[in-house]
Protein backbone atom coordinates (compact mmCIF):
# COMPACT_ATOMS: atom_id res chain seq x y z
CA UNK A 1 0.00 0.00 0.00
CA UNK A 2 2.76 2.24 0.75
CA UNK A 3 4.52 2.03 -2.85
CA UNK A 4 1.09 2.20 -4.70
CA UNK A 5 0.91 5.70 -2.22
CA UNK A 6 4.04 6.61 -3.14
CA UNK A 7 3.33 5.80 -7.42
CA UNK A 8 0.29 8.01 -7.30
CA UNK A 9 2.27 10.97 -5.24
CA UNK A 10 4.79 11.13 -7.88
CA UNK A 11 2.21 10.94 -10.43
CA UNK A 12 0.24 13.69 -8.26
CA UNK A 13 3.32 15.63 -8.52
CA UNK A 14 3.77 15.72 -11.76
CA UNK A 15 0.66 16.53 -12.85
CA UNK A 16 0.10 19.20 -10.57
CA UNK A 17 3.36 20.47 -11.97
CA UNK A 18 2.59 20.94 -15.46
CA UNK A 19 -1.31 22.20 -14.33
CA UNK A 20 0.21 25.09 -12.95
CA UNK A 21 3.20 25.91 -14.88
CA UNK A 22 2.52 29.32 -15.22
CA UNK A 23 3.23 29.75 -11.92
CA UNK A 24 5.40 26.99 -10.71
CA UNK A 25 8.61 26.30 -12.24
CA UNK A 26 9.39 22.61 -11.93
CA UNK A 27 13.08 20.52 -11.40
CA UNK A 28 13.60 17.05 -12.37
CA UNK A 29 16.52 15.33 -12.00
CA UNK A 30 17.86 11.81 -10.80
CA UNK A 31 19.65 8.73 -12.65
CA UNK A 32 18.36 6.08 -14.39
CA UNK A 33 20.19 2.83 -14.35
CA UNK A 34 19.81 -0.88 -15.48
CA UNK A 35 22.02 -3.83 -15.07
CA UNK A 36 21.62 -7.51 -16.78
CA UNK A 37 24.07 -10.54 -15.09
CA UNK A 38 24.62 -13.89 -15.83
CA UNK A 39 26.37 -16.64 -14.01
CA UNK A 40 25.96 -20.07 -13.31
CA UNK A 41 22.52 -19.85 -12.22
CA UNK A 42 20.88 -17.79 -14.49
CA UNK A 43 20.19 -14.20 -15.51
CA UNK A 44 19.36 -11.74 -13.19
CA UNK A 45 17.74 -8.31 -14.37
CA UNK A 46 17.78 -4.86 -12.25
CA UNK A 47 17.02 -1.39 -13.59
CA UNK A 48 15.18 2.18 -12.03
CA UNK A 49 15.62 5.24 -11.28
CA UNK A 50 17.52 6.76 -8.03
CA UNK A 51 17.33 9.68 -6.30
CA UNK A 52 14.63 10.78 -8.56
CA UNK A 53 13.75 14.65 -7.43
CA UNK A 54 10.74 16.35 -8.10
CA UNK A 55 10.86 20.43 -7.14
CA UNK A 56 8.57 22.44 -7.48
CA UNK A 57 9.14 26.73 -6.77
CA UNK A 58 6.64 29.43 -7.74
CA UNK A 59 7.71 32.25 -9.77
CA UNK A 60 4.88 34.27 -9.89
CA UNK A 61 5.25 37.72 -7.81
CA UNK A 62 2.15 37.62 -6.30
CA UNK A 63 3.16 34.11 -3.79
CA UNK A 64 3.73 35.98 -0.43
CA UNK A 65 6.17 33.09 1.06
CA UNK A 66 8.35 32.16 -1.15
CA UNK A 67 8.82 28.23 -0.70
CA UNK A 68 10.92 25.39 -2.85
CA UNK A 69 9.09 21.75 -2.10
CA UNK A 70 11.09 19.15 -2.98
CA UNK A 71 10.12 15.40 -3.31
CA UNK A 72 13.03 12.72 -3.53
CA UNK A 73 12.36 9.10 -4.92
CA UNK A 74 12.89 5.85 -5.56
CA UNK A 75 11.25 3.64 -8.69
CA UNK A 76 12.06 0.14 -9.80
CA UNK A 77 10.58 -0.19 -13.18
CA UNK A 78 11.17 -3.46 -13.77
CA UNK A 79 9.83 -4.49 -10.52
CA UNK A 80 6.76 -1.04 -11.26
CA UNK A 81 7.69 -0.12 -7.48
CA UNK A 82 7.72 3.44 -6.13
CA UNK A 83 8.85 4.64 -2.44
CA UNK A 84 9.28 8.21 -1.38
CA UNK A 85 12.78 8.92 0.12
CA UNK A 86 11.48 12.47 1.71
CA UNK A 87 9.58 15.55 1.18
CA UNK A 88 11.72 18.98 1.52
CA UNK A 89 10.39 22.46 1.65
CA UNK A 90 12.96 25.34 1.49
CA UNK A 91 11.86 28.76 2.52
CA UNK A 92 13.63 32.13 3.55
CA UNK A 93 12.82 31.75 7.08
CA UNK A 94 13.12 28.22 7.31
CA UNK A 95 13.79 24.73 5.98
CA UNK A 96 11.68 21.84 6.64
CA UNK A 97 12.60 18.21 5.98
CA UNK A 98 9.72 14.75 5.94
CA UNK A 99 11.92 10.99 5.75
CA UNK A 100 9.81 8.33 5.27
CA UNK A 101 12.88 6.45 7.03
CA UNK A 102 14.65 6.62 9.97
CA UNK A 103 17.03 9.68 10.87
CA UNK A 104 20.42 9.98 11.29
CA UNK A 105 20.88 12.25 13.94
CA UNK A 106 24.18 11.38 15.81
CA UNK A 107 26.89 8.84 15.22
CA UNK A 108 27.82 8.82 18.97
CA UNK A 109 24.69 8.70 20.65
CA UNK A 110 21.61 9.20 18.64
CA UNK A 111 21.88 7.35 14.99
CA UNK A 112 18.85 5.74 12.67
CA UNK A 113 16.21 6.19 15.24
CA UNK A 114 12.47 5.58 14.31
CA UNK A 115 10.18 4.84 11.17
CA UNK A 116 9.26 8.51 9.95
CA UNK A 117 11.22 11.60 10.78
CA UNK A 118 11.42 15.23 10.90
CA UNK A 119 14.40 17.50 10.65
CA UNK A 120 13.19 21.36 11.20
CA UNK A 121 16.54 24.10 10.37
CA UNK A 122 15.39 27.56 10.98
CA UNK A 123 17.55 30.69 9.19
CA UNK A 124 18.92 32.12 12.70
CA UNK A 125 20.65 34.96 10.58
CA UNK A 126 23.49 34.67 13.01
CA UNK A 127 26.97 34.10 10.91
CA UNK A 128 28.74 31.14 12.12
CA UNK A 129 25.93 29.52 14.23
CA UNK A 130 23.26 26.93 12.86
CA UNK A 131 20.47 25.08 14.72
CA UNK A 132 18.72 22.01 13.78
CA UNK A 133 15.62 19.76 15.54
CA UNK A 134 14.76 16.70 14.79
CA UNK A 135 11.74 14.81 15.67
CA UNK A 136 11.59 10.39 15.30
CA UNK A 137 8.48 8.93 15.02
CA UNK A 138 9.58 5.82 17.25
CA UNK A 139 6.35 4.08 18.01
CA UNK A 140 3.25 4.44 15.93
CA UNK A 141 0.40 4.22 18.05
CA UNK A 142 -2.20 7.33 17.98
CA UNK A 143 -5.71 6.97 18.67
CA UNK A 144 -7.58 9.31 17.25
CA UNK A 145 -10.91 7.62 18.07
CA UNK A 146 -9.93 6.77 22.18
CA UNK A 147 -9.14 9.76 23.97
CA UNK A 148 -8.75 7.62 27.18
CA UNK A 149 -6.44 4.41 26.36
CA UNK A 150 -4.48 3.76 29.12
CA UNK A 151 -2.07 0.93 27.94
CA UNK A 152 0.02 3.36 25.54
CA UNK A 153 2.66 5.86 26.82
CA UNK A 154 2.61 9.46 26.29
CA UNK A 155 5.79 9.14 25.30
CA UNK A 156 7.12 6.59 22.53
CA UNK A 157 9.27 9.36 20.39
CA UNK A 158 12.39 11.40 20.38
CA UNK A 159 13.01 14.62 20.30
CA UNK A 160 16.71 15.98 19.89
CA UNK A 161 18.92 19.35 19.35
CA UNK A 162 22.03 19.99 17.12
CA UNK A 163 23.62 23.60 17.14
CA UNK A 164 27.18 24.19 15.40
CA UNK A 165 29.47 27.27 15.87
CA UNK A 166 31.85 27.83 13.27
CA UNK A 167 32.86 31.49 14.41
CA UNK A 168 35.40 30.70 17.26
CA UNK A 169 39.40 31.28 16.68
CA UNK A 170 40.59 27.91 16.65
CA UNK A 171 37.63 25.28 17.51
CA UNK A 172 34.41 24.54 15.52
CA UNK A 173 32.03 22.76 18.29
CA UNK A 174 28.81 20.73 17.79
CA UNK A 175 26.49 19.98 20.56
CA UNK A 176 23.91 17.69 20.53
CA UNK A 177 21.65 16.68 22.86
CA UNK A 178 18.59 13.60 22.67
CA UNK A 179 15.52 12.97 24.60
CA UNK A 180 13.65 9.72 23.62
CA UNK A 181 12.60 6.12 24.20
CA UNK A 182 14.50 3.37 24.16
CA UNK A 183 11.94 0.66 23.30
CA UNK A 184 9.53 -0.42 20.68
CA UNK A 185 7.09 -1.88 23.38
CA UNK A 186 4.07 0.88 23.47
CA UNK A 187 2.81 -0.47 26.71
CA UNK A 188 5.46 0.25 28.70
CA UNK A 189 8.18 3.03 29.49
CA UNK A 190 11.96 3.28 29.12
CA UNK A 191 13.07 6.38 28.78
CA UNK A 192 16.79 8.10 27.90
CA UNK A 193 19.02 11.18 27.20
CA UNK A 194 21.99 11.55 25.73
CA UNK A 195 24.77 14.47 24.26
CA UNK A 196 27.67 14.11 22.52
CA UNK A 197 30.11 17.62 22.02
CA UNK A 198 32.48 17.81 19.28
CA UNK A 199 35.73 19.68 18.81
CA UNK A 200 37.22 20.23 15.61
CA UNK A 201 40.76 21.79 15.88
CA UNK A 202 41.97 24.71 12.70
CA UNK A 203 44.32 27.06 12.46
CA UNK A 204 47.37 25.87 15.28
CA UNK A 205 45.15 23.19 16.14
CA UNK A 206 44.61 21.90 12.55
CA UNK A 207 44.19 17.84 12.82
CA UNK A 208 42.44 17.70 16.46
CA UNK A 209 39.33 16.10 17.46
CA UNK A 210 37.84 15.41 20.34
CA UNK A 211 34.40 13.86 21.05
CA UNK A 212 32.61 13.81 24.58
CA UNK A 213 29.66 12.09 25.16
CA UNK A 214 27.10 10.75 27.99
CA UNK A 215 24.45 8.86 27.73
CA UNK A 216 21.44 7.87 30.68
CA UNK A 217 19.11 5.12 30.01
CA UNK A 218 18.98 3.08 33.56
CA UNK A 219 22.23 2.85 33.57
CA UNK A 220 24.73 5.90 32.67
CA UNK A 221 27.34 5.80 29.71
CA UNK A 222 29.66 8.23 28.87
CA UNK A 223 32.97 8.41 26.69
CA UNK A 224 35.87 10.74 26.37
CA UNK A 225 37.79 9.93 22.84
CA UNK A 226 40.84 12.52 21.26
CA UNK A 227 42.88 12.39 18.09
CA UNK A 228 45.55 14.54 16.33
CA UNK A 229 47.83 14.10 13.36
CA UNK A 230 50.73 15.67 12.59
CA UNK A 231 52.81 15.40 9.44
CA UNK A 232 56.62 15.83 9.09
CA UNK A 233 58.65 16.47 5.27
CA UNK A 234 62.24 15.25 5.75
CA UNK A 235 62.78 15.06 2.09
CA UNK A 236 62.14 12.31 0.85
CA UNK A 237 60.49 10.81 3.80
CA UNK A 238 56.97 11.85 5.19
CA UNK A 239 56.66 10.92 9.12
CA UNK A 240 53.31 11.35 10.02
CA UNK A 241 52.61 11.01 13.95
CA UNK A 242 48.79 9.92 14.71
CA UNK A 243 48.30 9.97 18.88
CA UNK A 244 44.61 8.30 19.40
CA UNK A 245 42.85 7.77 22.89
CA UNK A 246 39.78 6.42 23.98
CA UNK A 247 38.21 5.53 27.39
CA UNK A 248 34.08 4.66 27.82
CA UNK A 249 31.95 2.84 30.18
CA UNK A 250 28.38 1.04 29.07
CA UNK A 251 26.90 1.53 25.84
CA UNK A 252 23.92 3.54 24.65
CA UNK A 253 20.95 1.87 22.71
CA UNK A 254 21.47 4.61 19.76
CA UNK A 255 24.40 4.42 18.38
CA UNK A 256 26.60 4.05 14.97
CA UNK A 257 27.45 -0.25 14.95
CA UNK A 258 28.25 -0.13 11.21
CA UNK A 259 24.73 -2.56 10.91
CA UNK A 260 22.90 -0.14 8.90
CA UNK A 261 24.99 1.73 6.63
CA UNK A 262 28.15 -0.46 6.51
CA UNK A 263 30.65 1.96 5.83
CA UNK A 264 33.19 0.35 8.29
CA UNK A 265 33.06 2.90 10.74
CA UNK A 266 31.61 2.12 14.24
CA UNK A 267 31.10 4.66 17.34
CA UNK A 268 34.19 3.26 19.91
CA UNK A 269 31.55 2.74 22.38
CA UNK A 270 32.94 -0.05 24.65
CA UNK A 271 37.14 0.97 23.97
CA UNK A 272 39.96 2.10 26.39
CA UNK A 273 42.99 2.39 24.44
CA UNK A 274 45.74 4.18 23.52
CA UNK A 275 47.90 4.01 20.73
CA UNK A 276 50.49 6.23 18.74
CA UNK A 277 50.11 5.60 14.58
CA UNK A 278 53.67 5.95 13.25
CA UNK A 279 53.55 6.12 9.15
CA UNK A 280 56.56 6.92 6.95
CA UNK A 281 56.11 7.38 2.98
CA UNK A 282 58.63 7.81 0.33
CA UNK A 283 58.80 8.58 -2.84
CA UNK A 284 61.38 5.54 -4.43
CA UNK A 285 60.96 6.96 -8.01
CA UNK A 286 58.25 9.41 -9.84
CA UNK A 287 56.35 5.85 -9.89
CA UNK A 288 56.85 4.03 -6.96
CA UNK A 289 55.93 4.83 -3.40
CA UNK A 290 57.07 2.97 -0.42
CA UNK A 291 55.55 2.93 3.51
CA UNK A 292 55.64 1.45 6.93
CA UNK A 293 53.56 1.82 9.25
CA UNK A 294 53.35 1.04 13.04
CA UNK A 295 50.96 1.55 15.40
CA UNK A 296 51.61 0.50 18.80
CA UNK A 297 48.40 -0.02 21.07
CA UNK A 298 47.43 -0.09 24.66
CA UNK A 299 44.24 -1.90 25.74
CA UNK A 300 43.46 -0.35 29.02
CA UNK A 301 40.66 -2.87 29.49
CA UNK A 302 42.67 -5.93 28.88
CA UNK A 303 46.00 -4.59 30.26
CA UNK A 304 47.66 -5.67 27.02
CA UNK A 305 49.96 -4.23 24.31
CA UNK A 306 49.87 -5.04 20.65
CA UNK A 307 51.65 -3.96 17.61
CA UNK A 308 50.05 -3.90 14.04
CA UNK A 309 52.16 -3.08 11.31
CA UNK A 310 51.68 -2.55 7.78
CA UNK A 311 54.46 -2.12 4.63
CA UNK A 312 53.07 -1.27 1.59
CA UNK A 313 54.36 -0.49 -2.03
CA UNK A 314 52.87 1.25 -4.65
CA UNK A 315 53.27 1.62 -8.43
CA UNK A 316 51.16 4.56 -10.65
CA UNK A 317 51.76 5.32 -13.79
CA UNK A 318 49.63 6.49 -17.13
CA UNK A 319 48.12 3.02 -18.03
CA UNK A 320 48.59 0.77 -15.01
CA UNK A 321 48.57 0.96 -11.06
CA UNK A 322 49.48 -2.01 -8.23
CA UNK A 323 49.41 -2.42 -4.36
CA UNK A 324 52.00 -4.91 -2.43
CA UNK A 325 50.88 -4.66 0.98
CA UNK A 326 52.02 -7.17 4.07
CA UNK A 327 49.92 -6.40 7.33
CA UNK A 328 50.26 -8.17 10.60
CA UNK A 329 47.63 -7.63 13.18
CA UNK A 330 50.10 -8.11 15.96
CA UNK A 331 53.42 -8.27 15.36
CA UNK A 332 54.75 -9.10 18.40
CA UNK A 333 52.30 -12.05 20.16
CA UNK A 334 51.06 -13.14 16.43
CA UNK A 335 54.30 -12.78 14.05
CA UNK A 336 53.17 -15.52 11.58
CA UNK A 337 49.60 -13.84 11.40
CA UNK A 338 49.73 -12.15 7.93
CA UNK A 339 47.83 -11.14 5.60
CA UNK A 340 49.16 -10.32 2.45
CA UNK A 341 47.25 -8.27 -0.45
CA UNK A 342 48.03 -7.45 -3.82
CA UNK A 343 46.15 -5.54 -6.61
CA UNK A 344 46.59 -5.01 -10.46
CA UNK A 345 44.84 -1.93 -12.49
CA UNK A 346 46.08 -1.92 -16.41
CA UNK A 347 43.90 0.54 -18.74
CA UNK A 348 46.41 -0.21 -21.89
CA UNK A 349 43.39 0.31 -24.51
CA UNK A 350 41.14 3.30 -24.28
CA UNK A 351 38.18 2.39 -22.75
CA UNK A 352 39.57 -1.43 -21.83
CA UNK A 353 40.19 -1.87 -18.10
CA UNK A 354 41.27 -5.76 -16.43
CA UNK A 355 41.58 -5.53 -12.57
CA UNK A 356 43.08 -8.20 -10.44
CA UNK A 357 43.02 -8.88 -6.72
CA UNK A 358 44.52 -11.89 -4.43
CA UNK A 359 44.95 -11.92 -1.04
CA UNK A 360 47.16 -14.56 0.72
CA UNK A 361 47.17 -15.73 4.64
CA UNK A 362 50.15 -16.86 5.74
CA UNK A 363 48.99 -18.68 8.90
CA UNK A 364 46.54 -20.66 7.04
CA UNK A 365 48.10 -21.08 4.06
CA UNK A 366 45.04 -19.54 1.95
CA UNK A 367 44.79 -17.98 -1.34
CA UNK A 368 41.68 -15.44 -2.85
CA UNK A 369 41.58 -14.21 -6.12
CA UNK A 370 39.92 -12.36 -9.32
CA UNK A 371 40.00 -10.54 -12.26
CA UNK A 372 37.85 -8.26 -13.81
CA UNK A 373 37.90 -7.00 -17.32
CA UNK A 374 34.75 -4.42 -18.07
CA UNK A 375 35.02 -2.61 -21.34
CA UNK A 376 33.44 1.36 -21.11
CA UNK A 377 31.23 2.54 -24.18
CA UNK A 378 29.35 5.95 -23.28
CA UNK A 379 26.77 4.85 -20.36
CA UNK A 380 27.10 1.20 -21.23
CA UNK A 381 29.95 -0.81 -19.33
CA UNK A 382 29.99 -4.72 -20.23
CA UNK A 383 32.37 -7.12 -18.24
CA UNK A 384 33.60 -10.42 -17.15
CA UNK A 385 34.58 -11.63 -13.47
CA UNK A 386 35.65 -14.43 -12.23
CA UNK A 387 38.17 -15.83 -9.18
CA UNK A 388 37.09 -16.17 -5.67
CA UNK A 389 35.70 -13.56 -2.94
CA UNK A 390 36.97 -12.64 -0.13
CA UNK A 391 36.56 -9.95 2.19
CA UNK A 392 37.68 -10.60 6.01
CA UNK A 393 37.75 -14.14 5.08
CA UNK A 394 38.77 -15.82 2.30
CA UNK A 395 35.85 -17.93 0.44
CA UNK A 396 36.38 -21.16 -0.92
CA UNK A 397 34.02 -21.28 -4.23
CA UNK A 398 35.02 -20.38 -7.19
CA UNK A 399 32.63 -17.91 -9.08
CA UNK A 400 32.11 -16.35 -12.62
CA UNK A 401 30.08 -13.76 -14.09
CA UNK A 402 28.76 -11.13 -17.60
CA UNK A 403 27.78 -8.35 -16.43
CA UNK A 404 25.70 -5.23 -18.57
CA UNK A 405 24.81 -2.07 -16.79
CA UNK A 406 24.23 1.87 -18.08
CA UNK A 407 23.61 5.18 -15.64
CA UNK A 408 22.82 8.19 -17.26
CA UNK A 409 22.12 10.92 -15.29
CA UNK A 410 19.49 13.47 -16.13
Amino acid sequence: MKKLLALFLVLGLFAAAFAYEDVVKVNVSGTGYFKAILDEEGIDLEGGISDLSVSLSPTSGSVTAPATITAEFSIDILGTTASLSKIIVETDLFDLTYYNSDIYGDGYVFYYVGDRTLEFTPNLGLEGISLTAYFADIVSETDTGNATNDTNNYFDDAVALKVGVTNLDLLDATLFGAFYDTDTNPATSAYGYAAHLNLTGKDILENLSVNLAYAYEATASYLVEAAYSKSFEMDPVTLTVSPYFVYSEETPTYYDDDSIDGDGWTAPWGSKLAKVGLKAEAGVTDEVTFSAELTPTYDLAANSFSLPVTLALAYSSDIASANVKASWSDAVAAATDVTIDADLTVTAVENLTVKAAARYLVATNELGYNVDTSYVYGPLTTGFFFGTLFDDTIHDYFTWYLYMKAEVAF
